[in-house]
């Protein structure tokens, strides 16, 4: 499947050390299944940076989750366990002052 990273700079190789903390489901990589998502992020982005954005294209295998090689969570709807997670993640204090 392809998926799309909308930024200010473009995206080669993914690094998971340069996500930003706080965010809805904590700090990652975020990449999207729609272009046009992609691209409003881009130009937020791009704006906020004073450059044009960029979207970065991948290709996502699948099988990557469903044989266990990364660690994954999946909610089916908008429900209350997605909720908490969000708020869990958004949350400014560390795992280490848990």
């Amino acid at each position: 499947m392809r998926v799309y990273h909308g930024s200010y700079t473009a995206v080669s190789e993914i690094d998971l050390t340069k996500g930003r903390s706080n965010l809805d489901f904590g700090k990652g990589f975020y990449i999207t299944k729609i272009r046009s998502q992609a691209e409003y992020w881009a130009m937020r982005a791009g704006r906020f940076h004073k450059t044009d954005g960029i979207v970065s294209e991948f290709n996502f295998y699948e099988r990557a989750f469903t044989d266990k090689i990364y660690k994954s969570l999946r909610f089916a709807d908008y429900n209350e366990e997605w909720l908490d997670f969000v708020i869990l993640n958004r949350d400014p204090i560390t795992e280490e002052q848990r």
